[in-house]
């Protein structure tokens, strides 16, 4: 039977299977149903500690004629039920096949149920809303079932209730909570028997999370953990959440070329058993991203070149040579574009046969971004308006708030770009400073700093638009983004805030601000802010005298190396200039 939007081909859409197939593999015509139940679920929870992933896919596909007709009224079918639920969630099909099953569980039943069964059947309820990208459902259901602690609760299900609970916190960038369920989740898997498997799934998602709290070392430490615990199973789908992971984080450190590395290693994984997985989406989407950024490092490398090339006067022999490399790096840049859009828009089909809303928007904003690098600013604001509504229709503040900073940009386009009837621009320039307030607003309901800094960063550029020029507002907006960066931070935010401030400093000028100080016109900042601001004004020049020195300033200045760096990059000195 082919079900739509199953995630791996069924058996029947492989081989034609004989319609005389045994119930429940390894058992006798003389077996009672409830011994029939029990076996296969001991196989099937065996199976799935120790991830012997394919074999447990083949005894799903053996017995699915026994699991649709599961009664709820079966002694241990609700032990069933979530166990299958638990395959689902390691790979096999998807949640419409378990919405087949949870219809023999009808409310009108369920009060027939113990409190054990019944809760069980919640519990799957609770997946079933994760799966769908509805993780505030989950998290109501699991809260409630999480209260009945107790005998209605082994170390089993208590460790899946809270990994799910985690995860669903996850999903809400909700850290703080996600991380407290997944250490719950790992402490009652201890206590099982061959737990390996099952505590390194836990660890990629506490890794994760690790890494999106700033903790980067403690979060790739996991994640190899992780990695060494499956390597001798074939749970190809925890592997390549592994290779995801690590290549957001190698990303965050500003190694483009090796995240996505990472990020094909993840699509390979995927893609072998699961070419529609949502897992696949997501590394596809993530691969577009990096591709996009390695474009814009070509970019400027083709800008910086184009211009050398420009300043050798006409019949200079040497002009005719540096045109084939030049139309090389156009090419290879030109490439990296359609590669990524190739594979957003495969990301995006993968989503809508899932109708993963989340997944969608997020293919959303980051093709959007590719349009308006482009210059395609009407195309890149349609994508960023479907992406919003995403966003309201799972009210995902992520979603949203990220949705809102690509259209303030977009706006922005045309009152830096002049683009379309120049009596718009004051309409286009209060459109982007309002999704810019909308965006932070929106990302502070979350714990995800790197939302919230990229918002603060689309601010500052508002600010210094061409209708604006608010260089206040500016400057409190990279102040606020620079209190959000973390020491492990050296990719595309870093460089933006570094553009930001070199903006600032050239429209207002470091003499008008030492000027400023000197007549005490310090108006909202702190003495603080104000020290601070001061010290990456001088601290650059006495690096640049220091012949790029840290130890040497630190010396001179009487101060921590560690804070001479600090002040170093906020001040916008890449992470690559500065040495020892």
């Amino acid at each position: 039977m082919t079900l739509p939007g199953d995630a791996r081909p069924t058996m029947a859409q492989k081989t034609k299977r004989s319609t005389a197939r045994a119930a429940i593999p390894h058992s006798s015509a003389g077996d009672s149903a409830t011994t029939s139940i029990t076996h296969l679920r001991q196989e099937l929870l065996r199976m799935l500690r120790a991830r012997n992933i394919q074999a447990g896919y083949r005894i799903l596909d053996q017995t699915e004629l026994a699991l649709r007709s599961l009664r709820a009224t079966d002694e241990g079918a609700s032990d069933l039920l979530l166990l299958v639920a638990q395959w689902i969630d390691a790979g096999y099909r998807d949640y419409i096949f378990l919405d087949e099953m949870l219809a023999q569980f009808p409310p009108s039943i369920r009060p027939q149920l113990k409190v054990g069964a019944f809760l069980r059947v919640k519990m799957v309820e609770a997946f079933r809303a994760l799966a769908t990208n509805d993780a505030d459902a989950a998290i109501n259901i699991l809260d409630v079932v999480l209260r009945l602690d107790g005998d209605l609760l082994d170390a089993d299900l208590k460790t899946v209730a809270h990994l799910w609970q985690g995860r669903a916190h996850r999903k809400n960038a909700d850290y703080k909570s996600a991380l407290q369920h997944l250490t719950a989740a790992r402490d009652f898997a201890t206590t099982l028997p061959d737990c390996g498997a099952l505590c390194a799934v836990i660890k990629i998602q506490q890794g994760w999370v690790l890494f999106q709290q700033g903790d980067t070392k403690s979060g790739l430490a996991l994640l190899q953990q992780a990695e060494d615990a499956l390597i001798k199973t074939d749970h190809t789908i925890a592997k390549g959440n592994i290779e995801s992971a690590r290549g957001r984080i190698i990303r965050r450190q500003g190694d483009y070329a090796g995240a996505l590395e990472c990020f094909d290693r993840a699509i390979a994984l995927y893609a072998a058993d699961y070419p529609n997985h949502p897992n696949l989406a997501r590394a596809l989407t993530n691969a577009g991203f990096v591709k996009r950024l390695l474009a814009l490092q070509l970019r400027k490398n083709i800008d910086a070149r184009t211009q050398q090339t420009n300043t050798i006067p006409p019949g200079d022999v040497n002009r005719g040579a540096r045109d084939p490399h030049l139309r090389e790096l156009r090419r290879l840049h030109q490439e990296l574009y359609r590669s990524a859009i190739v594979q957003l828009e495969r990301a995006k089909e993968i989503c809508l046969l899932h109708a993963h809303h989340s997944g969608l928007g997020s293919a959303l904003v980051n093709a959007g971004h590719l349009h308006l690098d482009i210059g395609d600013v009407e195309l890149a604001r349609s994508e960023a308006e479907q992406a919003y509504l995403l966003g309201t229709k799972t009210q995902s503040s992520l979603l949203m708030a990220r949705a809102r900073i690509l259209l303030a940009l977009t706006e922005n386009s045309h009152v830096n770009e002049w683009l379309g009837d120049s009596r718009n621009a004051p309409r286009h320039a209060m459109n982007a400073k309002r999704f810019c307030i909308e965006a932070i607003e929106l990302a502070r309901h979350t714990e995800n700093k790197r939302l919230l800094m990229n918002a603060y960063l689309a601010q500052g550029e508002v600010a210094c638009n061409e209708f604006f020029r608010d260089w206040s507002l500016a400057r409190q907006s990279a102040d606020l983004a620079s209190e959000l960066l973390v020491p492990s931070d050296a990719d595309y935010a870093v460089e933006e805030l570094s553009a930001l401030k070199t903006k600032l400093l050239r429209a207002v000028g470091i003499d008008d601000t030492l000027r400023s100080w000197s007549e005490g016109v310090v108006v909202g900042k702190t003495f603080k802010e104000v020290t601070e601001e001061f010290a990456q004004i001088v601290i650059p020049r006495i690096w640049i005298r220091e012949d790029r020195k840290v130890s040497r300033v630190a010396r001179k200045l009487s101060m921590s190396p560690q804070k001479v760096r600090r002040l170093l990059k906020r001040s916008g000195v890449a992470k690559a200039d500065v040495t020892e």
